[in-house]
């Protein structure tokens, strides 16, 4: 009963803090707008860039084509077309060298310099106009056949021999860091606002106060779980806010980001050239390759592990980083040994590619194993296949470690404060 009106306390204050609701409702209006920002700039009409074309080779001259951002102008000379550019028009050349196959273009400005966007188009341009040209001239070889040759595109299935299922490494990878990732900064943020709490009450006694009628076990539980439930309603709040400004966002201009949308999945797979995309319709096939990915997660394991580690990591750093914030009368020293704590999460992170090389090799054996690094190490795993015999030594080993950590943390807490 007592550690229930410790929470309670704890949750109240919180709750009674103005930054709370405004960071509440703060966070959400700014990921949303980080989210609509950059489609509605990218689709506002922008200035058309004028390039004056002096080819001195007859390669390009003819063959560069005008876009929605680029107007390329045939010119007679170099000397005529810098004559006639303004300070907003580019000049690009193109020298005539000895050999038949030209080496290099300059692109010549005035002022600003051009985006990479716009370097990046002539530049495509230029190497396709030349590898077109040499397939015509050197080997006689229609450009078409070339394309249909380069629009080859053979999937490689990965699949279970008994089961038959496709492994989906690449969406699973994905997943699995951003797990590892929301998993290491949930327990050093959350543990952050225990070192604070604990801070906050050494300085106005108020502990010394609850720590005469109450046992230091119930003491330093209830200032963990109170701690605990308040960020993680926060949390959540973010995540729907989140969730239903960016429908807001949306809704107020479907139009918009369905074109963004479908723009973006274009371009993503322009590399091969429009042959290839019409060849084997990758759009289609990059949204079915991620909808198979996740179905063939099982998100209800993944989501209830995630839960276990979550908790069981939280008692383990949160108990920790109370005795440090007791021990240390200084917050910004508090801070600085909080992050020293909380660096094996960072290392865990830090070795994510050795992990996702070899999902059950032996370093990622270990490092789901050893409790500090658990619970980043046991979502690297989980998409791909972890055990049950070691998400049970893993889970019985933090447990553990934990009450021990919260066992002589609260005898810590209760010494140093009273």
């Amino acid at each position: 009963m007592k550690t229930l009106l410790v929470i309670a306390r704890e949750c109240r204050l919180r709750l009674r803090r103005p930054a709370f609701w405004v960071l509440t409702l703060a966070v959400p209006a700014v990921l949303a707008l980080l989210y609509a920002l950059p489609v509605i700039a990218a689709r506002q009409a922008t200035e058309r860039t004028i390039v004056l074309v002096a080819d001195q080779t007859g390669l390009f001259q003819n063959g560069l084509q005008s876009t929605a951002e680029l107007a390329f102008e045939p010119m007679p000379s170099l000397e005529y077309a810098q004559r006639q550019a303004s300070d907003r028009d580019l000049v690009l050349f193109i020298p005539l060298r000895e050999t038949t196959i030209p080496h290099d273009a300059f692109l010549y400005y005035r002022g600003n310099t051009p985006s990479l966007a716009v370097q990046s188009t002539i530049d495509a341009q230029l190497q396709t106009l030349l590898r077109n040209a040499i397939l015509e001239d050197v080997y006689q070889l229609e450009p078409s056949v070339y394309h249909s040759v380069e629009a080859t595109h053979i999937r490689l299935h990965a699949s279970d021999a008994a089961t038959g299922r496709e492994s989906h490494l690449q969406v699973k990878a994905v997943v699995a860091v951003a797990l590892a990732v929301v998993m290491a900064l949930a327990l050093l943020l959350f543990g952050a606002q225990v070192v604070r709490a604990v801070q906050e009450e050494r300085h106005n006694r108020v502990a010394e106060v609850v720590a005469t009628s109450i046992r230091p076990v119930q003491l330093l539980a209830g200032k963990v779980a109170g701690v605990a439930l308040t960020a993680m309603l926060q949390l959540a709040l973010w995540l729907v806010l989140t969730a239903a400004a960016i429908a807001g966002v949306q809704a107020a201009n479907p139009t918009l980001f369905e074109q963004a949308r479908a723009e973006q999945m274009h371009n993503s797979f322009a590399t091969k050239g429009e042959a290839a995309t019409a060849q084997y319709n990758a759009p289609v096939q990059l949204v079915d390759q991620t909808v198979q990915g996740l179905a063939a997660i099982q998100l209800p394991v993944v989501a209830g592990a995630f839960v276990l580690f979550f908790l069981l990591g939280y008692l383990l750093y949160g108990s920790l980083l109370a005795a440090l914030a007791a021990r240390l009368d200084a917050e910004a020293d508090a801070t600085q040994w909080a992050l020293l704590a909380g660096s094996p999460l960072l290392l865990a992170l830090a070795l994510t590619p050795l992990v996702l090389r070899a999902p059950a090799g032996a370093l990622a054996s270990w490092l789901t194993v050893v409790p500090f690094t658990a619970p980043v190490a046991a979502m690297l795993r989980l998409p791909f296949g972890l055990p049950v015999w070691q998400v049970a030594v893993a889970a019985l080993l933090l447990l553990i470690l934990a009450a021990g950590t919260a066992l002589i943390a609260a005898r810590t807490y209760r010494r140093r404060i009273v």
